[in-house]
């Protein structure tokens, strides 16, 4: 895996455009020394063993919290999901922990999620190999990604508004405890007394919160650090 370090929006744009064409895939984080490449239901395994329980009992919540969201989250949804898959990335996008992991076509995207958040830690922006495989149509239809044993890319044929403005696409851990390794081909980071120059830039550029969460909520938000923000 390369690594580099930028310390301007310039200085990363040249990074990817030197070294990744285009099919890449990147995902940021705002927290280089404590966040892992681990999907979000991955992180409550160690919740469980503080409480006496093993990563077989994790793996039984998964699957029943997935189980009854399917059931009851019909009323909610203005189209039925056509494959547990997509129910997944639904699930995923409603905030239940799964073990889809979210990405981005878009470099600047990711380094948005990189830069955006308060904290003493430098951030980073990982690059996924353009070469990952994908799940095909027939897979998606035959399977169930709960009982999937291979890392694999997946885009939802139904693109919600959020995952099309995010350039947003998932990958699949079949051990959703264990924080990725494979494919991962370049890191860079970003030193934290860099982030919020950054943070202005891609807002300059139109990539904020306003854009990449495109329904009410993604306004108040961008709103909230344009008005209020006085630390920024």
């Amino acid at each position: 895996m390369k690594e580099w370090s930028a310390t301007s929006l310039g200085a990363y744009m040249d990074y990817i455009q030197s070294n990744f064409r285009y099919g890449y895939m990147y995902r940021g984080l705002s927290n280089v020394d404590e966040y892992k490449l681990m999907p979000t239901v991955g992180r409550y395994l160690s919740d469980f063993h503080n409480h006496g329980k093993k990563k077989g009992d994790l793996v039984e919540a998964e699957n029943n919290a997935f189980r009854i969201f399917y059931k009851e989250a019909k009323a909610g949804l203005d189209h039925e999901p056509s494959s547990y898959w997509e129910w997944l990335a639904i699930a995923q996008h409603h905030g239940l922990p799964t073990r889809l992991l979210d990405w981005s076509y878009s470099a600047a995207v990711a380094l948005f999620f990189a830069v955006e958040a308060r904290g003493s830690n430098d951030a980073a922006v990982y690059v996924l190999d353009s070469n990952v495989r994908f799940l095909t149509t027939t897979e998606e239809k035959n399977s169930d990604p709960l009982s999937w044993h291979t890392l694999v890319a997946y885009l939802p044929r139904h693109v919600t508004p959020r995952i099309r403005a995010q350039s947003g696409l998932f990958t699949l851990h079949p051990d959703p405890t264990e924080p990725m390794s494979d494919g991962i081909v370049g890191r860079v980071i970003i030193p934290r007394q860099y982030c919020s120059v950054i943070h202005h830039g891609l807002n300059l550029m139109g990539i904020n919160k306003k854009a990449l969460f495109p329904d009410v909520d993604g306004l108040s938000a961008w709103l909230r650090w344009m008005k209020y923000d006085f630390s920024k």
